[in-house]
């Protein structure tokens, strides 16, 4: 009789002990659930993780396509140069790959609507002349990798250009006219 007695004790201690465990158990997964899925934070590092995957397939076609640009010459000059040659044969389809591409790996299309209102002007060849004038401006470097040109007349200002480097392709391109 004495063991039933010692033996409903201890059943009911080691029942105690389970649903104590369970209750643990369910609450630290219920908290783990809740950090994880649920809470502010979990969303917002969802979101961060998204926007870090948005923004790293943005740099690989970015990358890319400034690799695959190949309109420029290993030189400003050249690049210059080879622009310049575009306006007197009026191809403004050519000379408007010869501007750097924009974030989103395109060309920007300013450039070319702006070359083709100065070829319905009739003034490509001028634009041309001007120019074939310009002089390398090598007291107004940022970097290695920014190069400009001026052209002046009576003693001003008329046409400055600023050409970057491509460093993925490694030519230079029109930043700025």
């Amino acid at each position: 009789m004495e063991n039933q007695n010692l033996e409903k004790p201890r059943k009911s201690y080691w029942k105690f002990i389970v649903g104590f465990l369970g209750i643990i158990v369910i609450t630290a997964g219920g908290f783990f659930v809740w950090d994880y899925y649920f809470s502010p934070s979990a969303k917002y590092q969802r979101q961060a993780e998204k926007q870090y995957e948005v923004y790293l397939q943005w740099e690989e076609n970015y990358k890319k396509a400034m690799r695959e640009d190949i309109y420029g010459g290993k030189s400003p000059e050249e690049t210059l140069q080879m622009f310049i040659e575009a306006l007197k044969k009026e191809d403004v389809e050519l000379a408007s790959k010869y501007f750097i591409l924009k974030e989103d790996g395109n060309p920007d299309p300013k450039w070319k609507e702006g070359l083709i209102k100065t070829k319905e002007g009739g003034k490509l060849k001028e634009v041309a002349d001007l120019l074939s004038k310009a002089k390398p401006d090598l007291e107004v470097r940022s970097s290695e990798d920014d190069f400009k040109f001026a052209t002046y007349e009576n003693n001003k200002l008329k046409v400055y250009i600023n050409l970057e480097f491509n460093i993925y392709s490694q030519i230079w391109k029109i930043e700025s006219l």
